[in-house]
């Protein structure tokens, strides 16, 4: 059973006259006759009645016609998600990201991107900067938010998004206001794996130097919810981006850090350099046109 005879047998449904679905159709009158003569030999019924020069559907005929609609629909619904796939607007992008894209830089491009490109289902993935390093080179993800440096630019594609200060986040002792670097070194570091990002981890450490301070590492954590949990229990405190604020996260106050410099924590979006599917193509382009700001 062909498409187009479905088409010719709803048109037919529709005007039930022969001359204007063949009009309808765009097509001469004989070979919508055999259509629908072929349709009904191949479906072993007789789906109109052709009494008095006039046409009417049969009972078979009126059982079979919305499914006819049904699988008509379907095969232009189908039709258009391969050419919008083939178009780059449809399709599964998968996106690897750290914590620290989740209080702004990703929601708001992923905002924008369910507003230009509705039929793009984005499949998120949390990996550290380094695990998203070695999922692009294999193929496992698509795009990344990461942390820079990243010592492998000549393989990737880069597109640098605002850096962020750091914030002190601390056990909520009831306290408001800042603290000093001696505060946060009081009540012991959670940081995350020296692996996992090597350069900042040393210029953080190098900052409590430069100042005059003594720290020990008490934890370590991976996931930013991890180092949430942990100063929520009291087991120290932690470094994280300004934006970390959007989370209100009890039994932990975010402080402003009164002296040293901090480095400031970047972050960038990235893809593998070379070719790119159609839709990994779009889904970068909207992803490095800046989206309006959160409120």
């Amino acid at each position: 059973m062909e498409l187009r005879h479905l088409r010719h047998f709803l048109a037919v449904a529709d005007e039930l006259h022969m001359g204007r679905a063949a009009q309808r159709l765009g097509m001469a009158q004989p070979p919508l006759s055999q259509s629908i003569a072929r349709l009904e030999k191949e479906l072993g019924v007789r789906l109109f009645d052709r009494a008095n020069r006039r046409l009417s559907l049969t009972r078979a005929g009126k059982a079979f016609l919305e499914e006819a609609r049904s699988s008509v629909r379907h095969a232009d619904a189908a039709l258009a998600l391969a050419r919008s796939a083939e178009q780059g607007a449809a399709g599964v992008v998968r996106i690897g990201f750290v914590s620290a894209a989740l209080y702004e830089h990703l929601p708001r491009r992923l905002g924008r991107l369910k507003q230009v490109l509705p039929a793009v289902r984005p499949e998120l993935l949390e990996m550290s900067t380094n695990e998203q390093l070695e999922a692009l080179a294999e193929g496992a993800i698509d795009i990344g938010f990461a942390h820079p440096p990243f010592g492998t630019g000549e393989r990737l594609d880069i597109f640098d998004l605002p850096a962020e200060d750091s914030i002190a986040v601390l056990p909520d002792d009831g306290a408001t206001g800042g603290v000093t670097l001696a505060q946060v070194a009081a009540l012991g570091l959670i940081l995350f794996p020296k692996a996992q990002g090597p350069v900042l981890h040393a210029r953080i450490m190098d900052s409590f130097a430069k100042a005059g301070v003594q720290v020990r590492v008490v934890q370590e954590a991976a996931r930013a919810l991890t180092m949430l949990s942990l100063v929520s229990a009291g087991l120290g405190a932690a470094l994280l981006p300004r934006s970390i604020r959007r989370i209100a996260f009890g039994g932990v106050r975010y402080a402003e850090i009164l002296d040293g410099a901090m480095p400031t924590l970047s972050l960038a979006i990235v893809s593998g350099r070379g070719p790119k599917p159609a839709v990994v193509r779009r889904v970068w382009q909207v992803f490095c046109e800046e989206p309006a700001p959160r409120a």
